[in-house]
């Protein structure tokens, strides 16, 4: 009891126990409270990255797709030559324009020196023509690539194999594309793409 008060007045303060234990509990609510906030966070930037990913990859896999199954095979001067390996990969296909396939293009994809799954394409021109090159259109479809790996499915001997290696008057049956991240592992699942005018041993 206070000096001077009344007994029963109710005045009583807390006691500094009391408080030491108050301020406990909020330093853990808050903790807690800024930990949540932490995870929350954390979870919406792997969520933003994995959207990300997903965008780039549909991105890259269309454009691979779009352009791999429209490949040429080779015309009666042999011009239009499906040529790959492991790393590298050049063919004569279309280009999209307005609503249609209507430019035919030299295309060439690989990994460059900065790391980028680059396409390079310019207008394709027959042996027998005479005009000036043109310099390439260059446009990256993925960063962060420690290497590319193409393989190419079709008869070697009489017998259907993947090939790490493609030059043939015929196009392979179905082509791979793994992509390896900088650092190991890898980058995207495999992608399969079949060429539209591929056609089996005997055909």
């Amino acid at each position: 009891m206070k000096p001077g008060g009344g007994e029963g007045s109710g005045e009583d303060g807390f006691t500094l126990l009391e408080i030491l234990v108050v301020t406990v509990v909020f330093g853990l609510l808050s903790v807690a409270l800024w930990q949540g906030v932490g995870v929350g966070t954390r979870g919406w930037s792997q969520a933003e990255r994995r959207y990300g990913d997903e965008a780039t990859f549909q991105g890259t896999e269309e454009s691979l797709r779009r352009l791999i199954e429209r490949a040429e095979p080779p015309d009666a001067r042999g011009a239009s030559v499906f040529s790959g390996d492991a790393e590298r990969l050049g063919f004569v296909s279309w280009l999209p324009e307005q609503g249609g396939y209507r430019k035919q293009v030299q295309v060439a994809f690989g990994v460059d020196a900065d790391k980028r799954l680059v396409l390079r394409w310019g207008r394709f021109r027959r042996a027998d023509c005479a005009l000036q090159p043109e310099i390439p259109h260059e446009e990256t479809l993925a960063h962060n690539v420690g290497r590319v790996e193409f393989s190419y499915y079709g008869v070697v001997e009489g017998h259907y194999v993947w090939q790490k290696t493609w030059e043939s008057r015929a196009l392979p049956l179905l082509v791979r594309i793994r992509l390896e991240r900088v650092g190991g592992g890898d980058l995207w699942p495999a992608i399969l793409v079949r060429p539209l005018l591929a056609a089996p041993a005997g055909e």
